[in-house]
Parts: structure tokens; sequence; C-alpha cells
């Protein structure tokens, strides 16, 4: 069938019957209907979405793209169209050509949060890292983003960074019922991406006046996706203070755009014995909140089941890397490798604490960090004991 055989009939039937064909797979069949329905009544708007997905559905790209600068030209508010401009943009498989065709559209109105983070993403394909993170911090300072597109960001975040030189000093004070020193541990590292993956070597040198001791990790992000991500950590040390060998493994998976799940294990191997733990984790984004618990299980020591609970909540700023944080917990986590041994000296004991701390920028290079902490526990079966813990950080991006 030709476009001379369709008969003359309303641009609504032409459209109807253009519909279920392409409902059907007779897209060729469909395209006919929709050139001609086009031919008399060019801004019916619908024949051209139409037209587009039959001219997708027939990988002929470059003659839909005229169709979608009509559309984005006469008709960018028009229920679906955006979306549409969206897909079609992932559909150019060269990014040079995508992120072309975006800033052509960009010339005569304004992108979309979703077309800015497709944006924010080619330049990232094309090697723009600096470009990419402009838009994304811009975007991520918008209050009305939903999570699915704040977790997105994050991950572009994390993406556009290429180095990151930094350091950490924890002094942590102990209440006279501990008849010890104080502690004291300074601990910097360098941070370099590969593509998407992150590694991270750290030094961690603890003085805790009677001894003195130091931990070397080396630790990964490694991205699989947009939804699924993982935490690798080795560490090890001459075991005076330290294990001397831990490792650690988390995978991370995004659950219905919303929810970010985490599953993992630890391992902490001192001279005479190994430590496994467990650990569940869920994270939201809502609004400006990040939410995250987490549940560690184990070691067992003595017949004593270790349980550590945590909530860890952020609030964020004008972006990413500005905000506040909180974390309230019970029990000490494997994860804690300067306090973590107090728990082999007394597998029973009941531990609360509590952290506040802000993160923020001073220009687009230096990141700070400052936080205070508590933490209540019990000493032996009768006496308690109170630690103040305070941590600064510096870290330098390029």
């Amino acid at each position: 069938m030709n476009a001379q055989q369709i008969t003359e009939k309303n641009t609504d039937s032409l459209y109807f019957q253009g519909l279920e064909l392409y409902q059907n797979k007779q897209y060729q069949q469909s395209l006919q209907y929709t050139n001609r329905g086009l031919q008399l009544a060019p801004e019916y708007h619908d024949i051209r979405i139409l037209r587009v997905r039959n001219l997708w559905a027939l990988d002929s790209i470059d003659q839909a793209t005229t169709d979608l600068e009509f559309l984005m030209q006469n008709a960018q508010d028009y229920p679906g169209v955006r979306e549409l401009t969206v897909r079609h943009t992932k559909l150019l498989k060269d990014p040079e050509e995508a992120l072309a065709y975006l800033e052509q559209l960009e010339k005569t109105q304004s992108l979309s949060a979703n077309m800015l983070i497709l944006k924010s993403e080619l330049l990232l394909q094309n090697k723009d890292k600096k470009a990419s993170r402009e838009i994304a911090l811009d975007l991520f300072n918008n209050r009305e983003l939903d999570q699915n597109k704040r977790y997105v960001l994050q991950n572009i975040l994390k993406r556009t960074i290429r180095d990151e030189i930094g350091v950490n000093y924890q002094y942590i004070y102990f209440s006279d019922e501990y008849n010890r020193e104080n502690w004291q541990t300074i601990s910097p590292e360098f941070q370099h991406y590969f593509n998407s993956s992150a590694v991270i070597a750290r030094v961690n040198y603890t003085d805790r006046g009677y001894d003195q001791s130091t931990l070397y990790e080396l630790e990964s992000y490694p991205v699989f996706s947009n939804k699924v991500y993982a935490f690798l950590n080795l560490g090890i040390s001459d075991g005076t203070l330290y294990p001397d060998l831990r490792s650690s493994a988390s995978l991370f998976v995004n659950i219905f755009s919303i929810f970010e799940l985490e599953t993992g294990a630890r391992l902490l191997h001192f001279s005479d014995e190994d430590y496994y733990s467990g650990i569940l984790g869920l994270t939201m984004y809502k609004g400006k909140f990040y939410i995250n618990t987490r549940v560690f299980l184990g070691p067992e020591i003595n017949d004593q089941l270790t349980q550590n609970y945590q909530l860890n909540v952020r609030y964020y700023l004008n972006n990413a890397d500005n905000f506040f944080f909180l974390r309230l917990g019970t029990g000490i986590s494997p994860d804690e490798t300067t306090i973590f041994t107090q728990v082999q000296e007394n597998p029973s004991l009941e531990a609360y604490y509590s952290n506040l701390g802000l993160n923020f920028t001073i220009g687009p290079h230096h990141i700070f960090q400052v936080g205070g902490g508590y933490l209540f526990e019990d000493i032996t079966s009768n006496r308690q004991g109170d630690q103040f813990i305070g941590n600064v950080g510096y870290r330098y991006r390029f």
C-alpha cells in the first residue's frame, strides 16, 4: 500500500489506524498512515509522535531527528515530547552526535532535568568531566528533584573526579574510668578514578600512648552500571593494635529507582583468630536528605554474637559535597578500625554512640570535614565509661 492508496479519511481515523498497525508491529504500513496524516494536518502532534516511533522501529534514526526538532520548536510542552527527545538522544549511537543534538536543541529552548542529566552523562562519555560535573552539581541543588534523579546525579558526580589527596585526624578522649591515655590516629590517602571506578590507597597510623601501629589499606569502588556498584577493601598491619589482615566487600543495588540495597561481609584476621561479620544496609534519598540504615551481625566471640545497628543521615546544602551528617548507633562495627579492638576485650559490652558533623567545600578543589562524637559503653559488668571523639579532615580534588 502506498500513500495514494490510502483513502481520504479524517486525520483522527488515520491516526488510530496507524496506531493499531504500530501496536501490531506493522511499522512500514503504520508509517504510511502517519505520512498521509501529516500531509493533511502538519500540526497533529500525536501523529508526528507516532511517526517518530515508527521510524525508531525501522532504524531510521536520522529521519526521526527532523520530526523531533519540529516538535521541540513548536510543541515542546506537549505531553510526551520531552521524554521522547530524551529517548531519541539515547538512541543516537555516537556520543558526540547525541551531544551535538542536545546542544542544538538548547539554542532554541531550555532543557528539562532529564535532558540535562543526559547531557551530563554524554559529556562524561566525551571525556569532558569538568563540564559534566558543573551541570550535575547545578542540578543537584534543585529541591524538586526526585530520588531517582538524585541517585543518578550522585553516580555521575563520583565519576567526574579524577584524583584526590587527603588526610584525616581523629582524637579520642577517654574518661577517668578507663585509666588509659587518649588515642590519636592520622590517615593520609590518595584516590584515583579509572573511568568510573575509584581506587584509594590509605595509611592509618595510631598512637595509643602505650604502643603505636600502622594499617595499610587499598580500597576500591568498582561501578558496573548506573544501578550496581561495589565496595572492596583490603588492609594489612603489623598486628599489634590493628588486625593482621582485614578485608571487606559489599554490593550495592538500586531497587525500584528509590532504594539502594547493600549486602556484604567483613573479615578481621588476628594472629590467633578470625572474625567474620555480615552486613545489610538500605539507603534512600528523600528531597535533600540521604537516609541510610545498616546492620552488622558478628563476629561471634566467646559465644557472644556482636551486633551493630546504625542510622546515618545527611542533609545536603547547595550541592553533593556540602552537607550536615549525623550517625546514631549501638554496638561497634568492624568498619571502625581504630576502636573495634575494644570488642575483642569485652564482646558482651553495650555501646551507644552519636556523631555529628559538616562536610563543606571552599572553591572547586578544597573539601573539609569537621565532626564530633560521643560514645557511652560498658567497660565491665559494673563500670561504664565515656569517650569523646573529634575528627577533622581535608581533601584536595584535582
